[in-house]
């Protein structure tokens, strides 16, 4: 987490060498790597030591009675036996007695130690778990101070990492179109992109037509640097500042016939603009060389029958044209409220900032004539070499033709001059104009904007989840069969035989009965269970419309140029993030991320960037022509059909 950190002129920071727009967040903890190392795991009990252990519990009751069975059993055998046979003898009746308790202690001692068996092999046991869990502190020791080593080597690294870089436009960017927005992130970016261009490029001229001028901040700053300032507020200026000065008639001309019909779809009907540019020709050259907007209005009036506003001799050469008088009055009608521009002109140098203000409550017609004489007045301001200017920025583009912004463009382009425009919407006429350049969107409103918008920014191909399924099923069979059987058979034989005593009659008798009896049972029970996932190619919006309607109001995505492809970055424009620790103003290239397997946090890109499109070979490289050892194939010229 970053905290502001104590500056004594922050704003004066912004004035620093290098184009900014902004700037973008790197994420310092996407570059962290795990300690790869696992942690050591306590070594086992030998399985011997677990096998005895088992043993001396399971028989030790058995082992107690054979040890005092055996035992007593020999010690009452000895001395029945041996009390009988040694009654005579006093001496061999007490070995015998002492044999026969011998074995009865031998029979109790074995007893004891059947019984103390378990004891002991537990006491083993537990001795090499002592010493495993010893062994494991130690190695568990050793490993954590290389996993601390590696985090505080990864927190140095990751320290070292600025955590805000310098959004800048490609270096072969001819200009910078900024779309959406709102006035308080207008003012932002005029700041923090304005006093990049001032330190970078020298002299910048900025004219406003959203009349809520803008540029307040953008002035304390210059001024704060020791650089000049000018501003004009229009109309109210327009005596100090001439728009004309310093034209030559033709060029008069034809910024007046411009202005006049820049509003008019497809530039107007040509036969009109012929005509009134044919006529303000012939009018500037009876009043050349002291031609001034208040002298043609003059001119203008005395072709509309107001006598005396001019000398006779020029009032004769003006009335022997007879124009149109609906044409004149049309004329005068545009030009009626620029008479008071250049009355009272302004011998001030040129300012290292110029702002040229309108005011927001001219009436509509005005404004538009202000606003297309100024786009002319800018663009002679850029022919010109007597004070070259480094940067031109236009806020409130919207209602500028696009063939005036076009050539406008080319001519900064061909001075080397950095052309910013400022859209405040995305519609017919700013859709035919941006594109020149680096694009900039920034909160866009409607629905309808911010679908355009995204279509600008293009689509691109991705795989997406379309289909889940799952399956979980299961079969029981359980079969009982019962078999019985019975059979009985009898049968018999009657006969006579003749004996010594005569004849004797005799009867055989058969009998057999079987009888079986059977049982069958069998079960089946089966579960199966299956999962399946698929995915779809689409063609999708890199980025969602609805993204941009919920745009932060200092926050813009800028769609940068690299190569022949382009990228979409998000960009911070809040002048408050100079005084954060960790800004670079500079722009930095960003470093390959960690594999995910390596890294704390996985992340396959970088959040802030998106690749639209990458740059792709014209053509496929041609294989290279097998060859025999060092015998190399002729050149395709000199080889035959």
């Amino acid at each position: 987490m970053t905290s502001p950190v104590p500056a004594p002129r922050p704003l004066e920071q912004l004035a620093t060498e290098g184009e900014r727009l902004g700037w973008i967040f790197n994420d310092r903890n996407l570059y962290r790597r795990k300690f790869l190392e696992p942690p050591p795991q306590p070594a086992p009990v030998p399985p011997d030591l677990r096998e005895r252990l088992t043993r001396a519990r399971s028989g030790m009751v058995k082992r107690i009675l054979i040890s005092l069975g055996a035992g007593l059993g020999a010690a009452v055998l000895i001395g029945c036996c041996g009390g009988v046979l040694t009654r005579d003898s006093e001496g061999a009746r007490g070995l015998v007695l002492f044999l026969a308790g011998l074995f009865a202690v031998g029979g109790v001692a074995g007893a004891i130690l059947a019984g103390l068996l378990p004891s002991l092999a537990r006491r083993s046991v537990d001795e090499a778990e002592r010493r495993a869990q010893a062994e494991h502190a130690i190695a568990h020791a050793s490993w954590d101070s290389r996993r601390q080593w590696h985090d505080q080597q990864q927190q140095h690294a990751v320290d070292a990492l600025p955590e805000w870089s310098a959004a800048s436009p490609s270096p072969g960017a001819r200009r910078v179109d900024i779309v959406g927005g709102t006035s308080y992130g207008w003012e932002a970016v005029l700041t923090v992109f304005g006093g990049s261009l001032l330190a970078s490029r020298g002299r910048m001229v900025l004219a406003d037509f959203t009349g809520e001028a803008l540029s307040g901040e953008l002035m304390q700053l210059a001024l704060g640097t020791g650089r000049t300032v000018r501003e004009v507020v229009l109309p109210a200026d327009l005596a100090s500042f001439d728009l004309v000065a310093g034209l030559e008639p033709g060029e008069l001309v034809d910024g007046l016939v411009e202005a006049m019909y820049g509003d008019a779809p497809g530039g107007g009907n040509r036969a009109e603009r012929s005509q009134d540019a044919l006529l303000l020709n012939r009018i500037a050259a009876v009043l050349a060389p002291d031609l001034t907007m208040a002298r043609l209005l003059a001119a203008l009036r005395t072709l509309s029958g107001q006598g005396g506003l001019l000398p006779a001799d020029l009032e004769s050469r003006l009335l022997a044209m007879r124009p149109e008088e609906a044409r004149v009055r049309r004329i005068e009608a545009f030009l009626h409220p620029l008479e008071a521009m250049g009355s009272d002109p302004a011998t001030t140098p040129p300012a290292d900032l110029t702002c040229l203000v309108t005011e927001g409550g001219a009436g509509r017609a005005q404004h538009e004539l202000l606003k297309d004489l100024l786009v002319q007045w800018l663009g002679h301001q850029v022919r010109r070499d007597a004070a070259p200017i480094g940067s031109l920025v236009l806020l409130g583009a919207d209602e500028i033709d696009h063939r005036a912004v076009e050539r406008l463009s080319t001519l900064c382009e061909r001075r080397g001059i950095r052309l910013v425009l400022f859209f405040s919407h995305l519609r017919a006429e700013s859709l035919q104009t941006i594109g020149g350049g680096e694009v900039a969107l920034m909160r866009l409103g409607n629905h309808q904007e911010a679908a355009q918008a995204a279509d600008f920014v293009g689509r691109g191909h991705k795989f997406v989840l379309s289909e889940l399924t799952r399956t979980l099923g299961g079969d029981e069979t359980h079969t009982l069969a019962d078999t019985t059987g019975e059979s009985e058979t009898k049968g018999g034989s009657k006969g006579e035989r003749a004996s010594r005593h005569g004849l004797r009659r005799y009867t055989t008798s058969n009998w057999s009965k079987t009888r079986n009896w059977s049982q069958t049972e069998s079960t089946a029970k089966g579960t199966n269970w299956s999962e399946a996932a698929s995915a779809q190619r689409v063609y999708e919006y890199v980025l969602e419309p609805r993204v941009l309607q919920d745009l932060p109001e200092y926050a813009m995505i800028l769609v940068k140029n690299e190569g022949r492809g382009s990228v979409v970055q998000a960009v911070e424009v809040d002048p408050a993030i100079v005084t954060l620790p960790r800004v670079s103003m500079a722009p930095i290239a960003q470093q390959p991320l960690p594999d995910p397997a390596e890294a704390v946090i996985p992340a396959e890109h970088h959040p802030s960037q998106v690749t639209v499109s990458r740059p792709q070979p014209l053509a496929a490289p041609e294989s290279a022509t097998p060859s025999w050892g060092n015998i190399t194939d002729p050149p395709r010229h000199q080889q035959r059909p």
